[in-house]
């Protein structure tokens, strides 16, 4: 009977035991998401890009700060000075592209629609691509060239490349003249290859600053405006799923 007794009693104690360290290695896993922590538990939004989706979680200025953007040049002559293989004469800026061409990107400063100018923002290695914003006389964009053989692609914005370097998203915002998209553009990226997933147009907010802290995860400032034309700023994080 004592012999019983024993048993019965290690036996729950080592069930007691599985169950602690289950317990403790579930809490283990949760607070090991760095993200910042979501305001709300659920969802307080979804973008639908493509075949992904991003849920939408508002959190606090305080953790968003914790994300600072990486700094940029803030001057084409400070981009040009980086890079050997792009340079500007007058109005045309010239890539030396790796196929031994060239590609020429010309202002053309007339008054009206034909109105087009060129401003050489990035270098984007990982990818091998340059990338240039462009102004029209309504609205603006950005191209981007391919080193090998100077094809090239328009996004609404400059490219934010995910840590893994196979996605890459775009965030334009413009609330009030519509001359520009309001929301997000995402493309995968395989072998140099980049082809479009999907993208949204936003009725209710627009995307500031925004970066990828993770691979599946984007902060981005949320801004609306509302019937004073006051402009509000909050911030999220968006996790792809």
């Amino acid at each position: 009977m004592m012999n019983k007794l024993w048993s019965l009693l290690c036996a729950a104690t080592i069930l007691a035991l599985g169950c602690k360290n289950k317990q403790t290695g579930n809490t283990a896993n949760s607070s090991n998401d760095s993200t910042p922590p979501a305001i709300n538990s659920i969802p307080d939004d979804t973008v639908q890009l493509g075949n992904k989706t991003f849920l939408v979680y508002f959190i606090e200025k305080a953790d968003f700060d914790k994300y600072p953007l990486p700094p940029v040049d803030s001057s084409e002559a400070d981009v040009l000075a980086k890079d050997t293989l792009v340079k500007r004469s007058s109005n045309k800026l010239t890539i030396q592209l790796q196929n031994g061409k060239q590609r020429v990107m010309a202002n053309n400063s007339s008054e009206g629609e034909d109105y087009i100018g060129y401003t050489y923002a990035a270098n984007y290695p990982a990818i091998n691509r340059k990338g240039f914003f462009v102004t029209y006389y309504e609205g603006s964009g950005f191209e981007l060239v391919n080193a090998l053989n100077g094809d090239s692609m328009m996004t609404w914005s400059a490219p934010y490349l995910s840590p893994d370097k196979k996605y890459i998203l775009t965030a334009s915002m413009d609330l009030v003249a519509a001359f520009d998209p309001n929301g997000f553009q995402l493309f995968s990226v395989n072998n140099n290859e980049i082809k479009a997933v999907g993208e949204a147009n936003l009725d209710d907010w627009g995307p500031g600053m925004v970066q990828w802290i993770n691979n599946k995860t984007i902060l981005s400032e949320y801004i609306t405006i509302n019937d004073d034309g006051n402009t509000q700023i909050r911030y999220i994080k968006m996790v792809m799923q």
